[in-house]
This record gives C-alpha cells, sequence and structure tokens, in this order.
C-alpha cells in the first residue's frame, strides 16, 4: 500500500471524468445536510478529513463491475475505485462541484453556499463562526434569505460552493462591485483565503497495488467500513462477476437478477417448498464447492474461494446446481420432509446439491440408499450445527467417491448418538429433535381425528405442531419426572385441534373419547398410534414408565436403522436409573 495525496480541484476532476469511482458492492451514499455543511467547513478551514482509500486498476479491466460516484452524469472507465472515503467524495463532489442541486437520501435537493465575511473571520482569526456554511432549497429561498439569483447572491456576500471552484463566480463577484474599493479587496482575500485554498486542500488517499488479491481488498474493504453493515459474500460476488459477459445473452452476469430466476424456480414447484430456506450466500457456497471440486483440487468453499470464482465457473455450473438443489427437495419429499421448521439442517443441503450435481456430471448413478444413510448420519450425529465449509469439502468427496468407487466414508464412522440424549430434546432447536419429528411423518404418522398422512403437503405440515401424548399437566397431576414427559420420548406431531380435545386427560380417556367422536375402530386408533411409534395397549393402559421405555426403544431403533450405526448406552447405568430399564 501507498500513500499519497490528491489536491481537491484535481481531485473533483477525477471524479468529473470518472477516473475515481466506486465498486458496486459499495452501498448508498447516506450522509445528511449537516453531515455535509460539517464537512465543508472542516476542508474550507484546512482541518483535516481523514485519508481515502483507492484501488488502482488496469485500464481495460477491473476485479470489480464499477459505477460512477452520484451526481457524475457520464460514464468511463476508472483508474481508482473507492474502497473508504465515499460518504465524504459524494458530498463534496455534489455540493462544491455539481451544477444540479444535491439530492439528499431523504429525497430533498439542496444548494450549499457560504457566509463569504464568516469564512474570512474564520481562517484569518482562526476561530469558530457558526453558520458559516448554508444550505438552502431547490428554488434558493428561505424565510429570511433569498439567493434565486446572482445579484441577490452578491448583495448578500453568500458564494455558492458549487461555483466559486470551477466557473469563476468571484471574478463576476468583483466586476458587480468594481466601483467599490473595499468590496474588491475583500474579494481578493476571499479568493486568497478561501477559493485557492479549498482548491489546494490535500485529501491523503492510500493506494492499493492492483495486483492486490479479491479476496484481500474485500477484507481491506471491510475493515475500514467499520461504521456500515458488513457485506455479505453475495453481494461481494454479485460485484467480481458482474465484470464477465453472459455468453447466452450477451449482456454481463447480473447475480441478484439471476438469484430471483432460481428462486421463482423452486417456488413454482409444490414439492420444493422447503428450498425456500436456501439463501443466495448457500447457493453460491455450494456453486463454489462443486466448482473447486471439478477443478480436481481438494473442494473448498470458503470466503476467500467464493470471492476467486470468475464468471466461466459461475456460468459451467449454475444450471447443474439448481438441479442438484432440485434433487435435494426431491430427497426430502422421499422422507417425508416437506415442511421448513421440520427440517434438521437446511446448512446440509449445501454439500448435498454439490453432491447430486456431481454424480450427474460425472455420470455416476445415484445411489439414494447411501444418500440416505449419509443424511441421517449428519442429523442424527449434529454435524451441521454451524457452517463448516471443511466439512463441505470432505462431504463431497468422501460421499460421491463412496457412490462410485464403493469407499466407505469417514463421515459415517464418526456418526455417534446417546440415548441419554433423548432426555435432552425437548425444542425445535437441535436437528436430532426435528429429526425425530421428521422419522415420525416418514413412519406414516396420521393424526387421531382427521385420519390423514401429517406430512402429505408441505402447507399441512406447517400447520402441525408438536405436542405430548401423555398430556403434561396429566403428568404433573401424577408426579412423573418431568425430564421424562416433557422429552421427545413423549412427544409426537398433532394438529392443534386435536390437543384441544386431549387436555390433560389420560391417553385411555382421550382416546376413548377420539373413537367415539370419529366412529373409528378400536383397531383404527391403535394403528394411529403406531404410526406415531407408540404402543397402543400400553396407552390404553396409561402406563407412562413403560410407555416411554418402549417409545424411546422404537425411536432409537429406527435411527439406528436410518444410519446403519449403533447408538451408545442403551444398556447404560445411566439409562437403567432414568428409565428403570435398558432401551
Amino acid at each position: 500500500m501507498e500513500s499519497e495525496s490528491f489536491v481537491l480541484g484535481k481531485l473533483l476532476e477525477s471524479i468529473k471524468d470518472n477516473e475515481l469511482q466506486i465498486p458496486d458492492f459499495q452501498r448508498d451514499w447516506v450522509w445528511n445536510d449537516d453531515q455535509i455543511k460539517s464537512l465543508i467547513e472542516s476542508v474550507i478551514r484546512g482541518f483535516p478529513i481523514n485519508s481515502i482509500m483507492l484501488l488502482e486498476c488496469d485500464a481495460d479491466k477491473t476485479k470489480f463491475s464499477y459505477k460512477p460516484i452520484k451526481g457524475v452524469s457520464t460514464s468511463g472507465t476508472p483508474r481508482y475505485l473507492v474502497l473508504d472515503g465515499q460518504q465524504r467524495l459524494t458530498s463534496l463532489f455534489c455540493a462544491l462541484y455539481s451544477k444540479n442541486p444535491v439530492e439528499l437520501p431523504d429525497g430533498t435537493k439542496r444548494y450549499y453556499y457560504v457566509d463569504m465575511k464568516k469564512a474570512v473571520e474564520s481562517i484569518k482569526n482562526s476561530t469558530n463562526v457558526e453558520s458559516m456554511i448554508i444550505s438552502v432549497p431547490e428554488n434558493k429561498k428561505t424565510k429570511t434569505l433569498d439567493l434565486s439569483t446572482p445579484e441577490k447572491e452578491f448583495a448578500a456576500n453568500i458564494a455558492p460552493l458549487n461555483k466559486i471552484i470551477r466557473d469563476g463566480w468571484i471574478m463576476d463577484y468583483i466586476v458587480k462591485n468594481a466601483t467599490n474599493p473595499s468590496a474588491v479587496i475583500f474579494a481578493k482575500e476571499f479568493e486568497d483565503r478561501v477559493i485557492k485554498n479549498c482548491i489546494a486542500y490535500k485529501i491523503v488517499y492510500i493506494k492499493l497495488e492492483k495486483t492486490t488479491p479479491i479476496a484481500i481488498v474485500c477484507k481491506i474493504f471491510e475493515k475500514v467500513n467499520t461504521g456500515g453493515t458488513e457485506l455479505t459474500v453475495f453481494e461481494l460476488l454479485t460485484a467480481i462477476l458482474a465484470i464477465y459477459p453472459d455468453n447466452t445473452t450477451g449482456k454481463r452476469i447480473n447475480l441478484p437478477e439471476d438469484w430471483k430466476e432460481i428462486r421463482a424456480k423452486f417456488s413454482s414447484d409444490p414439492n420444493s417448498a422447503v428450498l425456500d430456506v436456501v439463501s443466495a450466500t448457500d447457493f453460491v457456497t455450494a456453486l463454489t464447492l462443486l466448482a473447486t471440486y471439478r477443478k480436481g483440487r481438494a473442494a473448498s468453499c470458503k470466503r476467500e474461494d467464493i470471492l476467486n470464482l470468475n464468471g466461466s465457473d459461475y456460468l459451467q455450473y449454475k444450471d447443474s446446481l439448481i438441479e442438484g438443489f432440485t434433487s435435494c427437495a426431491e430427497f426430502l419429499d422421499g422422507e417425508c420432509i416437506r415442511a421448513k421448521k421440520y427440517l434438521p439442517y437446511a446448512t446440509q443441503l449445501i454439500p448435498m446439491s454439490a453432491i447430486f450435481a456431481q454424480l450427474k456430471l460425472s455420470g455416476v448413478k445415484v445411489d439414494i440408499n447411501k444418500i440416505r444413510q449419509w443424511y441421517w448420519c449428519g442429523v442424527f450425529g449434529e454435524s451441521y450445527r454451524s457452517a463448516q465449509e471443511t466439512r463441505y469439502g470432505r462431504d463431497i468427496s468422501e460421499i460421491t467417491d463412496w457412490i462410485a468407487n464403493g469407499n466407505a466414508p469417514k463421515m459415517i464412522n464418526e456418526t455417534q448418538m446417546s440415548a441419554l440424549r433423548l432426555l435432552f430434546l425437548k425444542t425445535r432447536t437441535s436437528a436430532a429433535y426435528k429429526g425425530i419429528i421428521s422419522i415420525i411423518f416418514r413412519n406414516g404418522a396420521k393424526d387421531f381425528l382427521a385420519n390423514n398422512s401429517m406430512s402429505s403437503s408441505a402447507a399441512y405440515a406447517e400447520s402441525i405442531d408438536i405436542h405430548h401424548i401423555f398430556p403434561k399437566e396429566y403428568c404433573i397431576q401424577q408426579g412423573y419426572p418431568e425430564n421424562k414427559y416433557d422429552s421427545i420420548a413423549n412427544k409426537t406431531p398433532i394438529l392443534g385441534s386435536t390437543n384441544k380435545m386431549i387436555r390433560d386427560k389420560p391417553p385411555s380417556k382421550y382416546l376413548t373419547n377420539i373413537q367415539n367422536k370419529t366412529g373409528c375402530s378400536s383397531n383404527d386408533v391403535d394403528d394411529f398410534l403406531k404410526s406415531h411409534f407408540a404402543d397402543a395397549n400400553l396407552c390404553h393402559a396409561d402406563k407412562f414408565d413403560d410407555f416411554v421405555v418402549d417409545r424411546a426403544k422404537n425411536i432409537l431403533d429406527k435411527i439406528e436403522s436410518l444410519t446403519g450405526r449403533s447408538v451408545s448406552d442403551r444398556n447404560s447405568q445411566d439409562i437403567i436409573e432414568i428409565f428403570g430399564a435398558t432401551l
């Protein structure tokens, strides 16, 4: 990095000529009227305003798409992109150079002036003079001031800031006051002390060489812009990819518009409703994972990998990845996971989509049983508690190799789940909790009253909540331990209307009421219970302790079946002490 300086007059010319522009990932100009006036006063009085940071550009190639600074009406190729200083440079250009009124972020338009006498006094005596900088509406009139013509400006000794630097307004002032020697002397003093010093005011800039890697540029940008909102990797990638042409359309890649179309494709398929959880950042992360793997090196999708994605990578793999996510939705539908709120991990869709895409691109037939085992191992091993880029890379490598060549992945062998964990799964905050609800759906769970498959559609499944089989109030009345009655072993998906009928009654009573109300046979009611992994005889007999043991066994058996892994400690002393039996 090098430190140099611009004089303000040259800097404003460079902005006008498009030599300085801003990268597309820069957010909008947001400064208000008071901030602009304070900045201009600092410049006129010669106070420092901190350095700006610029990224050097090639004449014919930049690392990011770019746009002119607000107020510039022409376009061109930049020499520098502004990484830090956009607010200050935009304010100075709009107020001191543009012929148009400054259009503030709040929608109002204002012109900026300097009180000539106050400015000279402030500089001459090194004093703070209140209201030296004035802003007026677009019509240049306020209740106490009318600056709507040059003559009125001359008479008020108030100079328009957007004319004194570039339009020779001071000479017009001198001509107007040619017969008044004291006014002419004052005008020259104003020119020497204010205008010339303003034009020669130095703004220090730090320059990043054009060879600086993109990831470092982005990291520096975020460090120096600590007052703003952190940019997402999607926003940064938008500016990076926008310099590449789309060979199909001939236009430059527009990542946000592409994402809108991708979202529309997902939304148009009712069986893909679960893909609403996929974010724009998830998509580009998965695409980077696929692209790096396809290049024959270690698959990776860390932030710097995403920012090194190029246009050809994006265009080459975009459609394949869309199909990969669609395949994810089809797989989840087959597993009866259709409700977003019961999806164990949204993050697991990132490697899964890349795996499906890679298998198709390589011509390898999908082994759905292996995908299923890997998926449920991820859920019950709680492997995706947070975005884990290293695991994503391992997964696409190991799972595709497993399917193509039969080499068992480490991830499967590393999966562990404790039976004791059942007691701590009480709310929808863990993937394992949602995973157990999902395998209940997968078991064909029906509502006790409606006699409908509870996962028959995404909308239906979304409307279902989780309630106790042995009602909470009943368990409290009976003195049952909370860690058992409030655990997942005593919970299941139930419609709200059904739960209102259950209320605080023991199963023996509410099951009889359901049978009488619906006209179902006792066998039908027993089948409803079985679809929830619940033993009918134990429910009818209100045998809570035996019921919890039996249902815990059924759930653990299903987990072992799906993961191909044994659940540890089913016969441990802790389990025996808590449940009164082995599981």
